[in-house]
C-alpha cells in the first residue's frame, strides 16, 4: 500500500470554458474500490467539449470540476472487499463519476474490465467509448440484410457502422464532412451520403432496392428538425402509407416537431450511455445485474468488445486522429474546439 501516492495530477474545467492540469490530494479509497494509475485516456468530444463554447463566450462564477470518463491503465491498489481486480491488472474505466483525465483515479469495479493480452492501451480505451455505441445499436436492432442509416460520423457514428454491419446489416454513413465519409467508407459503410451535396431522402430510398431503409441511428449533436423528418420520410411505407422501423437517437438532438402522423407508427427511441447499471451506484460497487434478464450490462458491452478487436473484426486504430501528452490536455480540447484541424478519436497519453 505504500504505492499510493497522497496527490493526483488532473485536468479541470473552470467557469470561463477554460481548462488546466492541477495537483489535488487524490481520493480516500473504499474497500470496494480501485486505484487505477492512468496509461491512456480518450476525449469524448460530443460530450465534454459541448458546453466550453457556451462558458467560453459567457463565463460563469463556478467551482473548478473534472472532467473524462474514459481511461485506461493499471491497477496499482485494491480495497479490502474488491475479488475482480488484483494489483498489476491492466484495466479500462468507463465512468464519469470515477475515472477522469487524471494520472490516478480511485474507480468503481463493475464499470472497469480487464484489458486482454496482447492489446495496447489506446486500442483498449476506445471501447469506453464505443460502448455508449454498441448501446445504441441494440437500440437499432439491425437484421441481417436490412438497410440502416448512420447520421453523423463522428466517433459513435464511425463505431456503428462497424457494429451495424457485423449484424448482417448494410450500412449508409452521412455526414457533411467529407474526410469523415472516407473513414466510414473504409470502415463499414457500403454508401456514403453529404446532405449538403445530395438529397438525402431519395439517396437512401434508392439505396434501399427503392423502397425505403429499415432504420436509422441518429449519432450526432445538434438541430434535428429537418434530418429526423428526412429520416422518416425515408423508411419504408405500410400499404396505408405510414412508415414503420426504428430511429434511434443518441447524439444530443433538439428540433421542433410534429407528432404523431407525421411518424407514422415509426418506433423512435432515445439511447442513453453504454448500457444497463451506469450510473446504478449499487452496481458500480459490484452488484451485478443478472444475466439471465439483463443480457447486455455496461461490462458486458465493454467485455463484448473487447473480445471482438481481439479477433481482429473490430478496428479502432485507425480512428485515432490525435495523441497529447497528459500536461497539453488544455491544448487537445482547444484543438477540437477551434476545429481548424480534422479530429475524430483525441487521445491523452500519460507516460511512464
Amino acid at each position: 500500500m505504500s504505492d499510493i501516492p497522497e496527490s493526483r495530477r488532473i485536468v479541470l474545467i473552470h467557469g470561463d470554458g477554460s481548462l488546466t492540469v492541477e495537483e489535488q490530494p487524490l481520493p480516500e479509497m473504499g474497500p470496494k474500490e480501485i486505484l487505477m494509475k492512468t496509461a491512456t485516456s480518450l476525449i469524448s468530444a460530443g460530450t465534454e467539449t459541448g458546453g466550453l463554447k457556451g462558458r467560453r463566450a459567457n463565463p460563469v462564477e463556478a467551482e473548478p470540476r473534472p472532467t473524462g470518463y474514459s481511461t485506461a491503465g493499471t491497477v496499482v491498489a485494491i480495497g479490502d472487499e474488491v475479488t475482480d481486480y488484483a494489483v498489476g491488472d491492466r484495466i479500462i474505466g468507463m465512468a464519469g463519476e470515477c475515472y477522469h483525465h487524471a494520472d490516478y483515479n480511485v474507480g468503481h469495479p463493475q464499470v472497469a474490465t480487464h484489458i486482454p493480452d496482447g492489446m495496447s492501451f489506446d486500442d483498449a480505451v476506445m471501447v469506453c467509448l464505443a460502448a455508449t455505441s454498441m448501446q445504441a445499436v441494440r437500440r437499432v436492432d439491425p437484421r441481417l440484410g436490412e438497410f440502416i442509416a448512420v447520421v453523423g460520423q463522428g466517433l459513435v457514428g464511425q463505431f456503428a457502422n462497424q457494429l451495424i454491419g457485423l449484424s448482417g446489416a448494410r450500412v449508409a454513413g452521412i455526414d457533411l464532412d467529407d474526410r469523415r465519409l472516407e473513414i466510414a467508407a473504409a470502415h463499414g459503410a457500403e454508401i456514403t451520403i453529404n446532405p449538403s451535396e445530395t438529397d438525402m431522402t431519395a439517396a437512401l430510398i434508392e439505396w434501399a432496392d427503392g423502397v425505403g431503409i429499415d432504420g436509422s441511428l441518429m449519432a450526432y449533436g445538434g438541430d434535428g428538425t429537418k434530418v429526423l423528418p428526412a429520416l422518416s420520410a425515408a423508411t419504408l411505407k405500410a400499404p396505408d402509407t405510414h412508415q414503420v422501423g426504428r430511429i434511434v437517437i443518441v447524439g444530443g438532438v433538439k428540433g421542433e416537431l410534429s407528432f404523431p402522423t407525421a411518424y407514422g407508427n415509426l418506433d423512435i427511441r432515445p439511447s442513453s450511455r453504454t448500457g444497463p447499471g451506469y450510473h446504478d451506484p449499487d452496481y458500480h460497487m459490484g452488484q451485478d445485474y443478472p444475466r439471465a434478464y439483463v443480457r447486455w450490462t455496461t461490462r458486458r458491452n465493454m467485455d463484448e468488445l473487447l473480445r471482438l478487436i481481439a479477433a481482429g473484426k473490430f478496428m479502432v486504430s485507425e480512428l485515432v486522429s490525435h495523441r497529447f501528452a497528459f500536461e497539453q490536455a488544455p491544448e487537445a480540447y482547444d484543438t477540437i474546439i477551434d476545429g481548424e484541424e480534422h479530429t475524430l478519436g483525441v487521445l491523452i497519453e500519460y507516460g511512464d
